[in-house]
């Protein structure tokens, strides 16, 4: 397999492992990073999910909640659920973990510094996109693209005349990774109800096997989409 195959290949199986966990029971997640075979755990941590809260029926309309992986030791609880705002200063503990949660997971993982170390950095990283969550963020929901099969005849992705949209888009959807001394830069394409077909572009920076994500991603949109749904 060339570069683009094998990157396929494992997002493929990584978006298929996140579609198939159990969201209801306990469980320890490491399972993934057989996959993401290039991202490794510190000594004696886990990898770990905090599974999103729906909110209540009565809640404000602005209410959300997404969920994420964590990294965590011991007799930590492996699926995290957010307290309830009565618990006081539990509930915002929680929620400061939950801001920075993008940043504290690399702290305890150690990335390969290759194309497909990178590669599965960033597939970590945007995992808050495709798991579970409610309310106004899914603004955020991707569905993630890596071929042009994925676009073909897609049933949810039609005109007003029942036609597919993408029937004639011919641009390339391949995700690539670059190279650069001590900086990756990580592409993929995804789809998103409110923006459309769009390319991202990802600069990840390795430090002494660790790796530092930029958050100001490049995004290039090449098929404007907006569902009509607003929030």
């Amino acid at each position: 397999m060339n570069q683009t195959e094998l990157l396929i290949e494992v997002g493929r199986a990584y978006i298929d492992a996140l579609n198939n966990l159990d969201m209801k029971h306990s469980e320890n997640v490491s399972h993934i990073l057989d996959i993401l075979d290039c991202v490794h755990l510190d000594p004696y941590y886990h990898l770990g999910i905090y599974i999103e809260e729906p909110a209540p029926f009565d809640a404000p309309t602005h209410a959300c909640d997404q969920s994420w992986f964590h990294c965590y030791q011991g007799d930590e609880e492996p699926i995290m659920r957010r307290p309830d705002k009565s618990v006081g200063m539990v509930y915002h503990y929680q929620n400061m973990r939950y801001l920075k949660f993008i940043f504290d997971i690399f702290n305890h993982l150690t990335i390969d510094k290759t194309a497909m170390g990178a590669w599965q950095a960033y597939l970590l990283s945007i995992a808050k996109t495709v798991l579970p969550f409610s309310g106004m963020l899914y603004y955020t929901k991707r569905e993630l693209i890596f071929s042009h099969d994925q676009i073909k005849d897609k049933y949810h992705w039609l005109d007003l005349k029942r036609k597919p949209l993408l029937k004639d888009f011919d641009k390339d959807v391949s995700p690539w990774v670059r190279i650069q001394g001590t900086q990756a830069i990580v592409s993929c394409c995804y789809w998103n109800e409110w923006q459309g077909l769009v390319r991202e572009n990802a600069n990840i920076n390795f430090f002494n096997e660790r790796v530092y994500l930029l958050e100001d991603f490049e995004e290039d949109v090449l098929f404007h989409y907006h569902c009509g749904i607003i929030y």
